[in-house]
């Protein structure tokens, strides 16, 4: 399965440009860096830097998100298509927040609606309906990759600290922070924010023995956003 990050190397690739200056069309700061991080799968692309990366391939969103070419036209035979359950899946979003900042603490928890996700990208993204829910972020600490307000994809079977990844972490005294685990080079794990600002958010490094201590809720394999 042909990963994000494969399929940005492979359409910048196939448009003769460098990360450099693939960076530059999406006038980007440090763009080389940025896209370097995505097609290593580093970084997680925010939607605004999707939507600017579909751009400057000349791809579609969809295309870029999910590696399908969206047709222009619809055939008479499918156009007024309405899906049905066998093609979408609800997934249940959570009025808790979770914090991207100093922590959210939720007493209360209820099931509020939910959000529709396509079942074939859950499969060839390997998530399970029944482990997934949704969530709100509130805080500026994973900014520019999760910014305040938006919405994330929690996958609750994902409770394993990976290197680079981003989770939905539960402290001891209850709260709910999402932020991105590190492994140090010297033993043991760093929870880091995305912000730059390391005065306001600074790292916190962590022992593996404290990391067992820090409830994994889940990991958050998608997030979306207002632009």
């Amino acid at each position: 399965m042909e990963s994000l990050g494969t399929r940005i190397a492979r359409l910048r690739k196939a448009k003769n440009l460098s990360q450099t200056q693939l960076g530059n069309e999406c006038d980007w700061e440090r763009g080389q860096a940025r896209v370097s991080n995505y097609e290593n799968g580093l970084r997680e692309p925010s939607l605004a830097d999707l939507r600017t990366l579909a751009a400057a391939l000349d791809v579609s969103l969809m295309e870029l998100i999910e590696g399908e070419q969206i047709q222009a036209a619809e055939t008479p035979a499918t156009y007024g298509h309405v899906p049905d359950a066998t093609e979408y899946a609800l997934v249940p979003q959570y009025t808790a927040h979770g914090a991207a900042g100093n922590g959210q603490l939720n007493d209360h928890v209820e099931v509020k609606g939910g959000l529709v996700f396509k079942r074939a990208w859950l499969s060839r993204m390997s998530l399970r309906e029944r482990n997934l829910h949704v969530i709100y972020v509130q805080g500026h600490s994973m900014e520019p990759t999760v910014c305040d307000g938006d919405v994330v994809l929690l996958d609750e079977s994902q409770t394993q600290p990976r290197d680079g990844r981003i989770f939905a972490l539960r402290k001891p005294d209850g709260e709910l922070i999402i932020k991105r685990l590190i492994q140090s080079l010297t033993g043991g794990w760093i929870i880091r924010s995305d912000n730059e600002d390391k005065r306001a958010y600074p790292d916190h490094p962590v022992s593996d023995r404290d990391i067992e201590q820090l409830s994994i809720v889940g990991r958050v394999v998608w997030h979306g956003g207002a632009l």
